[in-house]
């Protein structure tokens, strides 16, 4: 686990992107590479970089059918290759800086793609080589490490005042390192145990898994409920500062309730194994909607400063939760030999949630408390909605098993 959260204190560095990115306008010592580019091009970039960073299927699908090694090697060349290009596109000073917004955004995807499919295989490390009874707390630990990588990165960024260069050559080493050490070491070590079919039984297809009611809640609660809360962490600096409080330091403080929250409810649910982990997920869905209510009623009645912290807060810490929560759902309900590509659908279907719900009800004026108004209101209700797909699953399968 140490080296696992070691390993992942390196992928997650696009939550540092504001940090320096700045540098491809501006650098200490003069312009940055793409001098023109305005906040929309670093936009893009950034929009490119986290639709690789959620697009997980495809590491899980590799590993699921390929091995540990294979989706290892597969996500550090995709690494390397993006990172490579970066580094190139901004040693040409021929390309225009139109022109390299695109290739700059294809490249960070492309990079990004390699770190999810890195994630993925730790991940699915994780999963099936540590003891079922904590399957909860590695998870949780997994995706701490993840989320810390980019507290590390900023305070290298910031420390030692590194060129972007210089920290993308920093980044691509360390993870060339980390990799070569894992596949040197353990290769594919105990990979038949992913697949225990018994003989004559029949290996159960993902067509079959798509169909299973568990499968449709936990689609559903990820689309629902956990995409409106990376959308809130989104906008939740102008929502304080619009509300009349330090918007920076609500920011900060739901970070760190989303870190506690990975961390704290894994440990927690691995003394409380007891309960199904359909309504453990039920119980951080129910969490956010809470969450979102007091927003909602902070936001309609110029409620106390206190529930807007409080509400944001009640939101931040079920979404660190579901990491562990989702990780113990798949493995309950779910054939082992899938576990990848249900765990790759879980990630994107909050990656499409949030585009979709930033889309039709994002907050287009932040200078206000009214300017949030209509996506508070409009994540209580979609919150409310995967409570109750969660409800009706769990009924269903109850109803079934009668």
């Amino acid at each position: 686990m140490a080296f696992h959260i070691s390993f992942l204190m390196v992928l997650g560095t696009i939550y540092a992107y504001s940090t320096w990115s700045e540098q491809f306008i501006r650098m200490r010592t003069g312009p940055g590479p793409f001098p023109t580019w305005t906040a929309d091009d670093l936009g893009f970039v950034y929009s490119m970089g986290i639709f690789g960073a959620f697009l997980t299927p495809l590491g899980g699908i590799i590993y699921d059918f390929a091995g540990p090694t294979t989706t290892y090697i597969v996500g550090l060349t995709m690494a390397l290759a993006g990172f490579a290009g970066m580094v190139a596109i901004m040693q040409v000073a021929a390309i225009p800086d139109h022109q390299a917004r695109y290739m700059m955004g294809l490249l960070y995807y492309l990079e990004e793609q390699g770190s999810s499919t890195l994630y993925m295989g730790i991940a699915l490390d994780t999963l099936v080589h540590f003891p079922a009874g904590n399957v909860s707390l590695s998870m949780g630990l997994v995706a701490l490490g993840y989320s810390l990588s980019s507290v590390a990165f900023s305070f290298i960024a910031s420390m030692w005042e590194c060129s972007v260069t210089t920290l993308i050559l920093f980044l691509a080493a360390a993870m060339t390192a980390f990799t070569v050490v894992r596949v040197a070491v353990l290769g594919d070590i105990s990979a038949a145990k992913w697949h225990p079919v018994s003989a004559g039984e029949e290996e159960p297809s993902l067509a079959d898994v798509v169909r299973k009611p568990a499968f449709r809640g936990l689609i559903l609660a990820s689309f629902l409920g956990l995409s409106l809360c990376t959308s809130l962490l989104g906008f939740v600096k102008p929502l304080g500062d619009a509300s009349g409080t330090n918007g920076a330091e609500l920011a900060q403080a739901t970070l760190v309730t989303n870190c506690i929250g990975r961390v704290g409810a894994g440990f927690l649910y691995d003394y409380c194994r007891h309960i199904p982990s359909q309504s453990a997920l039920f119980i951080v869905i129910v969490g956010v909607a809470a969450g979102f209510a007091l927003l909602v009623l902070q936001s309609s009645l110029s409620g106390s400063l206190v529930v807007l912290w409080a509400g944001c807060l009640c939101v931040t810490f079920p979404y660190g939760s579901s990491a562990p929560v989702s990780a113990a759902y798949i493995k309950d309900y779910f054939p082992a030999s899938l576990n990848g590509t249900v765990l790759g659908l879980h990630h994107v279907a909050i990656a499409v949630g949030n585009f979709f719900f930033m889309s039709a009800l994002g907050p287009t004026e932040t200078r206000t408390a009214e300017g949030f108004k209509k996506p508070l209101q409009g994540a209580l209700l979609c919150s409310m909605m995967a409570c109750f797909s969660i409800l009706y699953d769990f009924m269903l399968s109850r109803s079934k098993l009668s």
